[in-house]
């Protein structure tokens, strides 16, 4: 079906188990790195309480601040101002780090850039979280949009680079739409949230998306 995005409960208990991490001040980096070994460990992946019990056992430790705040610098300066208004040195100014001290964490700019892009679940996620309650679909349609929206231009800047099939933006947009649902699910009221997270976040995107790509 156009336009749809294609996940299910697994995805939904991966990124659950992500947000357990994440509650432990792991990098997102590290997640990535992990987050393969230890889904196989597991057909039906892992349940939050066996992350829990993963990182409190040490398998899986350390958060990184200067990563942590290059990240953040990165997202909202991509968002605000478009991946060629952006460069390194300004984002490391931004961040108070050392232009040397960038590439210990990423390898260049398009690094970042697909980081910070990939970051838009945690940055929307958290928020969510902070606000916490439970949302009729009404109103999650407004909080997501209203959340997303500084950081929706990431969304069609990292399209194109899908498009060219460059390997390290493979699945952006897909995998931002599915963190995103993951994340609000828990918020829903509706008896049928796995589906209902997925409509909000559908139309959210694609409300926020289509115009800065020219689309009606």
């Amino acid at each position: 079906v156009p336009n749809r995005f294609s996940y299910d409960e697994r995805h939904v208990a991966a990124l659950g188990a992500i947000r357990s991490l994440r509650a432990h001040q792991v990098p997102l980096d590290t997640v990535r790195e992990v987050l393969p070994a230890l889904l196989a460990a597991s057909a039906d992946g892992l349940t939050e309480a066996a992350w829990d019990s993963l990182v409190a056992d040490g398998l899986v430790s350390g958060v990184d601040p200067a990563a942590e705040r290059l990240l953040d610098t990165a997202r909202e300066a991509f968002a605000s101002h478009g991946y060629d208004g952006v460069s390194v040195g300004e984002i490391c100014d931004a961040a108070a780090i050392a232009k040397g001290t960038f590439y210990r964490y990423f390898d260049s700019k398009d690094a970042i850039f697909v980081a910070a892009a990939r970051s838009t679940v945690e940055a929307v996620g958290e928020a969510l979280d902070r606000r916490g309650g439970t949302l009729s679909e009404k109103e999650a349609l407004g909080a997501l949009q209203s959340l997303l929206a500084p950081l929706a231009p990431l969304l069609p800047q990292a399209a194109p680079r899908e498009l060219r099939e460059e390997p390290r933006s493979a699945g952006i947009v897909a995998s931002v739409a599915q963190g995103l649902a993951a994340r609000l699910r828990p918020r829903l009221v509706s008896q049928g949230a796995i589906p209902a997270a997925r409509k909000v976040v559908e139309t959210v995107i694609l409300g926020l998306v289509r115009p800065a790509l020219g689309l009606r």
